[in-house]
This record gives C-alpha cells, structure tokens and sequence, in this order.
C-alpha cells in the first residue's frame, strides 16, 4: 500500500479550530505515476477543504515546490495554504525551523519570512481591472443601496487570485449579506469571472468589506464568497483577498499616505474567527509591497492511503 503523510492546520487562527483550516500533504516520495493531478484533485474533494496543497520536493535553497487545489481546480497562489504549508514544512516535513525560504507556486516563487512562530508572505505585484457598478453589486448581495461605501470603487484587483473588493459603510451591512447561487452564477458569467469565460479560467470571487468591526484592537472586517461546486462557498480566512485588500487599500489612499500595519478580521459569519495581519507600503516607483502574516494552529496528522 501507497501512503501519504498528512498534516492539518488551522491558519490565520488564534487557537485551534479557529482560522482556515488546511491539510498538507507530503508527496515527496510518492511516484508520479500515483500521484497524478486527478489522484490529487480526487483528495481535495474528498478534504473538502478550501484548499489542500501537496508537497513536491524543493529544499532551503532552491524552494519547495508546492501545488494549491480546491476541490474544484488547482490554483496558482492563495494565501492561507502558502502560510499553513510553510508552518509545516518548518516544524514536520524538512523541519527547516524558523528560517526565510520560498514555496515555488504557479504564480511563481513566494517568499516566506518568519517573525517568531508567524509566517508572512510577501504577495506579487497587483493587477488592477475593471470597477463595477455599487448599485449592482448591493442588488446581487441582497443590500439597500445605501450600505455601499461609494466613496471607494467596486474594484477588481489580483495577485494571482481575482477578487472584486466591495466596500460597505458598516458591519451591520457586511452581517446582512445574502447570496443567491443562481444570482451569483448569472453575475460572474455576465462580468467575464465565471471559469468558462475568465482569462484565469478560474472563478472570480466577491470580497465585502468595512472599516467597522468586532474586535477594537482591528481596522477591518471582510466576508469572502466564492462560488465552488455549483454553490456560495463562504471562506473563513483569505490571505490571497487580503493581500490583494491590502493593495486595493494602498491605490487608493484609503488610510492615507505611507506604510500601512493593519489587522484584518474575518470569519466572524461562518462561526471561525481569523485574523489576517496586512503590513504594505507603496514605492516612488510605483511598486507594491504586499506582506501577509497570520498563525498557524497544528491540528491533526496521520497517513493517507492512495494505492493499494
């Protein structure tokens, strides 16, 4: 019998079952004959996870090559599983200890630096597109108009995963949200977000946030919904929509000018409560700098079997 070992983490948690959780699997000594992209798609569902990654090879030096999978498609970046895996990659699987190194990612190397027990990533530059109408947005999230904060835009942004930020005035709003998956469906194919039309040929996902929140030591509250499977998929803590928040926030001069340190909470909703850490500062020459930390919770471990 195939085996393979196996790690679950919660991620952006302040305790256990908290957080996203995550699972982590070592594929480093599996054939690839085995383990194909189908093998590995078939254990993301059956996780059912928002995202599983799966451990290639690499090293200190080089990176270790990891792959994203939802249970729907691979990925080329998000945020939680880059953080989660490299947790685990630090303390189980090369056990490299608190060290900076990479996770070489579809969208290209990630770095990842450490500050204590905490991971941070640093995100690749954004990509800014196309702004959308406030009133449209808060009929397909079943809101009064008056919830939009349209002193910012309804903006699509990516860094490497699209997300379209949507802000709202209050978190009486954000709690309101309502999505129907028909609607959603429907919005995604006729913006060009839906995985049969985008340029990604991944779904685009909706990002609500405000300024008002649950815990006073924050400055930010989010909800992201994403449609997985045929159905509205709320994800408890998104560290590939907070950097590209994050990014959105910096554009636009949301909290002024200079280097940003924020704390993002989400996850309030879905009944686990995360907090994602933004630091992000915008150079003369225009680049973004986009770092993303959060704790990592060990949960679980053990060993799958993949063939007999």
């Amino acid at each position: 019998m195939i085996t393979l070992p196996f790690f679950i983490v919660d991620v952006f948690a302040s305790q256990r079952y908290q957080g996203n959780p995550l699972a982590v699997f070592d594929a480093r000594n599996t054939p690839a004959d085995v383990l194909t992209t189908e093998l590995m798609l078939a254990l993301a569902r059956e996780i059912n996870f928002q995202e599983s990654t799966f451990v290639m090879g690499g090293s200190v030096e080089r990176g270790f090559d990891v792959r994203i999978f939802t249970p729907e498609y691979e990925v080329p970046f998000a945020g939680h599983p880059t953080l989660g895996t490299s947790w685990v990659l630090a303390h189980h699987l090369a056990k490299t200890g608190i060290v900076p190194f990479s996770l070489n990612l579809g969208v290209g190397p990630v770095p990842v630096r450490w500050e204590g027990e905490t991971p941070w990533l640093k995100a690749a530059q954004p990509r800014f597109g196309q702004t959308y109408d406030s009133a449209d947005l808060a009929r397909l999230l079943h809101l009064h108009p008056d919830a939009m904060d349209t002193d910012w835009p309804v903006e699509w942004v990516s860094t490497g995963l699209a997300y379209v930020m949507v802000p709202l005035r209050s978190l009486a709003a954000v709690r309101a949200i309502r999505l129907d998956k028909n609607e959603l469906e429907a919005w995604l194919l006729a913006n060009g977000l839906h995985k049969t039309n985008s340029p990604e040929g991944l779904h685009g996902s909706l990002y609500p946030f405000c300024r008002e929140t649950y815990q006073a030591t924050n400055q930010l509250n989010a909800r992201m919904f994403c449609f997985e499977q045929g159905q509205v998929a709320e994800d408890p803590a998104t560290g590939s929509a907070g950097s590209c928040l994050l990014a959105y926030l910096l554009r636009h001069r949301v909290f002024g000018l200079g280097p940003v340190q924020l704390r993002l909470e989400q996850g309030y909703e879905a009944g686990r409560p995360s907090l994602l850490e933004l630091n992000g500062s915008l150079t003369s020459g225009g680049l973004f700098d986009l770092q993303i930390g959060g704790r990592v919770q060990y949960v679980a471990s053990g060993t799958w079997a993949v063939a007999d």
